[in-house]
């Protein structure tokens, strides 16, 4: 993008007055919206909703009560969320007010009335009347109206992008409440298992069998399980406010129940083949800077003309002396002191800002695809190392502690240390699940559009992929 990459000639593309006049009145009253649903399927699957647009709001309360009557899926949690999130709702209001810009750049200049009385001591005024109007503010009617649309496009983008952040938000926040159910139910079974092995070292340690350290070590594993434990619990309530949150409920609606299971690991991931190139390819982030650089554009090249031409004002006066005379009336302002020089450079600098937006955007946008697949990769690896290899592995050291425990070979405390050890691997499964279903909202976010709000920086991302890699063992490569 450059300063000469829109060229506009407001003189060859202006509108007759009557154009114009009809252009003002046909502006729909809800425009963008159209565009807005139709990337909303598009992009996510979904079609989104504004009540204030379509008097929709006792309808969608319906379809909300309906969704929320069976337990949530991570689909039907987002699709409550759309419906009804309040945040989303304001989103759209962002249509209102680019829509009103454009009726406004649309607009006809009113007419100037002037009148004035001069007394020269006779008995009969002179009066002078005059009406006017800015003829050149008509002829820039298209270079404004260019502006308001590229503007009214900003903003359209910008509500879409809002959908699809509010939607896989929620998306995350489902898989964080799920994970957080199934550690929760881990840690209660682990707590059980220390229990009992704490209620055993106390009546082995008053039967004199085992020292003071051991009970000692059992016991301290019990506090710590028990602290574990309410640390889940806390979890639990703070990652089902956080969804009830984003999908806008509070009260009876809050009572909302969901699937207890994280989704298996899927066949494979082929659909993020390419996720770099598809992501920019894709991106409404960029889409939303080349609108907004268009906008500055349209606004240097309109401040040109404005400071090159002359302001031009005709109309009809009519003076009073002893007779009524009637004749045109024109006024010119010559540009000869200020040719506009601050509002063009109002916008060439924001042009030059948006090249460098696009530029920041597109390096993070890269990343952000790079780091994502290297996440992406490495929680499927890990996941299903721990699904096909160290979880039976953890089951058949179990089941062989119990035979050994029934011929007297272990003790109690090795046998229920084999039962810990599974539990634990258990919810270190549960956790690599949780990160690959992150990983993977964050890559279908890439493709839909829009830069996942988990992407705190790329650099960042990248840092965390690559320790991700490597602290995993490269298991993503198997």
């Amino acid at each position: 993008m450059s300063e000469r990459s829109i060229a506009l000639t407001p003189l060859m593309r202006s509108a007759p007055l009557l154009a114009a006049l009809a252009a003002g009145a046909c502006v729909p009253a809800h425009a963008g919206y159209a565009e807005v649903q139709r990337l909303g399927v598009e992009r996510l699957g979904v079609k989104p909703v504004w009540h204030q647009a379509e008097s929709a709001h006792v309808a969608t309360s319906s379809e909300v009560k309906k969704l929320l009557a069976t337990p949530l899926t991570a689909d039907a949690a987002v699709r409550v969320a759309i419906l009804n999130s309040p945040s989303l709702q304001g989103s759209f209001e962002d249509l209102g007010g680019a829509r009103a810009g454009l009726v406004h750049a649309l607009r006809v200049p009113n007419p100037v009335a002037s009148a004035a009385l001069r007394f020269d001591g006779s008995t009969r005024p002179e009066i002078d009347l005059s009406v006017s109007e800015d003829v050149t503010e008509l002829l820039y009617i298209a270079s404004r109206r260019g502006i308001a649309q590229a503007e009214l496009n900003a903003a359209t983008i910008t509500v879409v992008g809002s959908l699809l952040a509010l939607a896989y938000d929620v998306r995350a926040a489902f898989y964080r409440h799920q994970a957080a159910r199934q550690l929760a139910e881990l840690r209660a079974s682990a707590l059980s298992s220390l229990k009992a092995s704490a209620e055993v070292a106390e009546s082995l340690h008053t039967a004199g069998n085992i020292t003071d350290l051991d009970l000692s070590n059992e016991q301290a594993l019990y506090e710590e399980a028990r602290l574990a434990f309410a640390g889940s619990e806390t979890e639990l309530v703070a990652s089902r406010e956080r969804l009830s949150s984003l999908m806008g409920l509070f009260g009876a609606d809050a009572a909302w129940t969901a699937g207890s299971r994280l989704p298996e690991l899927p066949a494979a991931d082929t659909e993020f083949e390419d996720l770099e190139r598809r992501s920019i390819a894709n991106s409404l982030d960029l889409a939303l800077i080349r609108h907004r650089f268009e906008a500055a554009a349209r606004k240097a090249n309109l401040s040109r003309w404005r400071g090159a031409l002359p302001e031009l004002k005709a109309g009809v006066s009519a003076e009073r002396q002893s007779d009524w005379s009637i004749g045109p009336l024109v006024e010119l302002e010559l540009p000869l002191f200020y040719q506009g020089q601050g509002e063009t450079g109002t916008a060439l600098s924001d042009m030059r800002r948006q090249e460098r937006n696009f530029e920041d955007v597109a390096i993070r946008l890269r990343a952000a695809a790079r780091a994502t697949a290297a996440r992406l990769s490495a929680a499927r690896g890990s996941a299903a190392h721990y699904r096909n290899v160290l979880l039976p592995l953890r089951a058949r050291i179990l089941e062989a502690s119990e035979a050994e425990y029934n011929a007297m070979g272990i003790g109690v405390f090795q046998l229920l240390e084999a039962k810990r050890a599974q539990i634990q691997a258990g919810g270190a499964f549960v956790e690599l699940l949780r990160d690959y279903w992150l990983a993977r909202a964050d890559a279908e976010q890439l493709l839909a559009g829009r830069l996942p709000r988990s992407d705190l920086g790329a650099e960042q991302l990248v840092r965390e992929g690559a320790q991700l890699e490597r602290g995993r063992g490269g298991l993503g490569q198997h």
